[in-house]
């Protein structure tokens, strides 16, 4: 009888001791399986890893970034388009680019461009550079064509030049558009910031671009300006330097009358004073190394008295600007009447 208890008991302890370690190994596998896969993954920066369907750890971009080379990114460098037009070379540098989820990646910038030498810039072309100037266009120009230099664009001194821009019995209308060059017909479609000069500033373009070859920039109302005050007229490009214009008319009424001398020398410092403010005011982007006073004349018999007006007005008023007088002859009243 004492024996078979102790079989009983010994059956008994063998039993208990087996279930205890079958239950730690069961405990031990639970603990392995239910480990979370993304612990064992280090996933680089902008991404985080996440678990697929078959429960397998991938590092997957954060939002915002996509991938590229195994590397979550949102913007990179690649070079700039190259829409140089025919007869001009570009400047291929790097630019960057940005990545929008929805949009994908943005467009880069275009490169800047300028023309080969023998060509000159016309809006988005490259027109053949020509030494004889004035080039065609609406008028016949004579006087002072092609003065300035990069000598006169630079220095602190003023200068003055007279010219004329004859438009003998052919008064400018619609159909004569086409003769305009492009950044005239860009003035011409474009409204400006009041008054009614409008056609006085599209001819004192005109007689920059085909005397200077000055190349329009800006319109008035696309110049930059720090702080609010009196504004240029016209931003142009001579020589690769950039030129503010002002523009204003010399006229009399009834046209065959003479000038006052004191509403003239008026007028011309008020110009002049504003020239000075727009200079001081334009922002860093539009700034301009040299003004021009462009002055169109209704009759050759007023440049005596603008002349006697330059000379009575204070040199410090007067500054640096270069002086233009332009005399419009023949079919001219569009450019003081601002109809055509």
């Amino acid at each position: 009888m004492k024996k078979l208890s102790f079989l009983l008991v010994l059956a008994f302890l063998t039993l208990a001791g087996c279930s205890d370690s079958d239950n730690n190994n069961i405990n031990n596998l639970n603990n392995v399986n239910n480990t979370d896969p993304c612990s064992k993954v280090t996933c680089d920066s902008n991404s985080s890893c996440q678990l697929t369907e078959s429960n397998n750890a991938n590092c997957v971009c954060d939002s915002g970034y996509t991938e590229e080379d195994d590397v979550c990114i949102n913007f990179k460098l690649v070079n700039c388009t190259d829409e140089a037009p025919e007869n001009a070379q570009s400047e291929i540098v790097e630019v960057e680019i940005t990545w929008d989820a929805t949009s994908g990646w943005s467009d880069p910038e275009p490169c800047e461009w300028d023309c080969v030498e023998g060509y000159v810039q016309d809006g988005t072309a490259c027109l053949v550079t020509t030494e004889e100037v004035p080039l065609d266009g609406f008028g016949e120009i004579t006087g002072q064509c092609g003065v300035l230099t990069p000598t006169e664009l630079q220095t602190d001194q003023h200068y003055y030049y007279l010219n004329t821009i004859d438009f003998g019995n052919d008064t400018y209308d619609a159909s004569d558009f086409i003769y305009l060059s492009s950044g005239g017909q860009i003035l011409a479609e474009t409204e400006n910031a009041g008054g009614s000069s409008s056609w006085s500033e599209v001819f004192a373009y005109e007689m920059l671009y085909r005397c200077e070859l000055g190349l329009l920039l800006k319109t008035e109302t696309e110049i930059i300006y720090d702080e609010q005050g009196s504004i240029t007229d016209i931003l142009v490009e001579i020589d690769q330097f950039k030129i503010g214009v002002s523009v204003t008319r010399a006229m009399s009424w009834p046209r065959d009358t003479p000038l006052d001398p004191i509403s003239t020398q008026d007028l011309l410092e008020s110009k002049l004073l504003g020239i000075q403010e727009s200079t001081q005011n334009v922002a860093d982007v539009d700034v301009w190394v040299k003004q021009i006073l462009h002055v169109l004349a209704d009759r050759v018999e007023h440049v005596d008295v603008i002349e006697s007006a330059l000379e009575d007005i204070d040199p410090l008023v007067k500054g640096d600007t270069i002086i233009i007088i332009t005399v419009t002859d023949g079919l001219d009243d569009f450019i003081y009447t601002n109809e055509i």
